[in-house]
């Protein structure tokens, strides 16, 4: 990059004289009063990896766009080894698809000079923790107005697909939201345009750009010290980790023997529902039946599940829908019913609720089709794709040894016994497709007989509790078949 400099490295007028010397490290925030140089913001260039970069000269982004001969609106966008890049005030330093920095913008106001000992005083000790931790920005820049300020952190590079979404970039704004709330940052900062570090005018609020250090963060290892440094909680990964493969296959063997037990279970509240029993039971609560693991210490979890399952199951008779929020707000109901009643000196340990969802989708599964999930407790944890991968290799290693069976002896009794039995789950699994098929169509007329309108595919799968992707199959062969012909 070509920006102008003078001898000292740099065009832009320098802030208002400073005796930093009269100034502790601790007051100034931990921060370096030079401003920064062209050799600076070379590097910071070469680190964004990026050849243009979409600028807009002042607020008015409207005029950070044009339009071509061809009518079409596209951005501003201007090489970064062009002299013409320090005209422009503004710069878009990431986009959804990529980036390389962290952009702070921090609007508590201090006082006019563009020096660090400007910042708000609350704001330099804030820093002051970051930089001592090792965690400081990368770039401090300081209105020479208002004394505001943005930070940017050098990061490893993050990417996502079109639609901006994806786990780097998620934990990208997990992390921006945890030190920009530190930092008191502006929420409405839409993380677009920033102002430049490679502006090069005069104008009156410009910000003087000054570069801390080059260190590139890693971004989790970042969140989890900054984390600890605003005394919040760790993110504890879900992912359980196991030592061998017997006792990878133990635990989904468990998991299943979960899932089987609270099959019966759904299973004996449908008995109890046809039989309307609650009423005559002593240990009915506030229309809540509470279970007890000895006297005085109730079974919060099975209580809760029971409850919401019989809540399901009344929302269905009565022709309601079964929604998430009616079936976690009889889980919570219950729980908190079974806890006072029978907390016996336990704390409350009310599931998350991600797993309060997950149990809502499972709830209405049993409901609707008798759904078995291999993962039967409200707070279970699915299979990573490690272990998944893991149980698929063990599979196959016994599917060697099958096939070497299957080639001796085609015709023979082994054989002969698996083939009917491949057969067999073939016609279940076409029956079961025909079922939901049937569930699609009773659910999609049932709603234009109410509304007039067709469910969208969305609207669908979230009642059956099946994917999007399901119901859009089934839709297509119906509308194929004359099954689904709307006026």
């Amino acid at each position: 990059m070509t920006l102008p400099h003078s001898e000292h490295g740099w065009a832009q007028p320098a802030p208002t004289s400073v005796d930093v010397a009269a100034f502790t490290r601790e007051q100034l925030g931990g921060l370096e009063d030079t401003p920064a140089g062209a050799t600076d913001r070379d590097a910071l260039i070469s680190h964004l990896g990026r050849d243009v970069l979409h600028v807009s000269r002042d607020r008015n982004f409207a005029k950070a766009y044009r339009r071509t001969k061809d009518g079409v609106t596209v951005p501003l966008m201007w090489r970064t080894d062009s002299e013409e890049l320090g005209k422009f005030q503004y710069a878009m330093l990431t986009n959804k698809q990529y980036a390389a920095v962290l952009v702070v913008d921090i609007d508590q106001p201090g006082t006019q000079g563009g020096h660090p000992i400007n910042l708000a005083e609350e704001l330099r000790v804030k820093l002051f923790q970051l930089v001592s931790r090792g965690l400081g920005p990368a770039w401090v820049g300081i209105n020479r107005l208002s004394g505001k300020a943005q930070c940017l952190w050098l990061i490893d590079p993050v990417y996502a697909d079109e639609s901006g979404k994806s786990p780097h970039m998620a934990l990208l704004a997990a992390t921006s939201r945890t030190l920009g709330g530190f930092l008191d940052h502006d929420p409405n900062f839409a993380h677009r345009f920033s102002r430049s570090p490679f502006y090069t005018g005069d104008s009156p609020d410009r910000y003087i750009w000054y570069r801390q250090h080059h260190r590139i963060d890693r971004l989790s290892d970042f969140i989890r010290e900054v984390r600890e440094v605003t005394d919040e909680p760790q993110h504890v990964s879900p992912r359980q980790e196991f030592s061998s493969g017997r006792e990878l296959i133990e635990t989904v063997k468990a998991r299943r023997e979960q899932a089987q037990a609270f099959r019966a279970i759904a299973d004996e509240i449908e008995v109890e529902m046809g039989e309307e029993t609650d009423r005559y039971n002593p240990d009915l609560i506030d229309g809540v039946l509470v279970r007890w693991i000895v006297p005085g210490r109730a079974a919060r979890d099975e209580t809760a599940f029971r409850h919401a399952l019989k809540t399901a199951h009344r929302l269905r008779a009565a022709g309601e829908r079964m929604t998430d929020a009616a079936i976690i707000d009889a889980y919570e109901r219950a729980y908190n019913i079974a806890q006072r009643e029978g907390a016996d000196g336990r704390a409350v340990e009310m599931p998350p609720m991600r797993d309060r969802q997950t149990m809502a989708r499972r709830v209405r599964g049993y409901v609707t089709q008798g759904k078995t999930d291999s993962y039967g407790t409200p707070t279970a944890r699915y299979a990573t794709t490690s272990q998944r991968k893991a149980l698929a290799t063990m599979g196959r290693r016994g599917g060697k040894k099958a096939a070497k069976r299957w080639e001796t002896d085609p015709e023979g009794e082994y054989a002969q016994n698996e083939l009917k039995k491949l057969q067999s789950a073939n016609k279940r699994r076409r029956l079961r497709g025909q079922s939901t098929r049937a569930r699609v169509l009773n659910v999609a007329m049932d709603t234009v007989a109410q509304t007039g309108k067709l469910p969208s595919g969305r609207e669908i799968a979230e009642e059956l509790g099946v994917t999007k992707r399901t119901v859009n199959l089934h839709l297509k062969a119906l509308r194929e078949a004359g099954l689904l012909e709307i006026d």
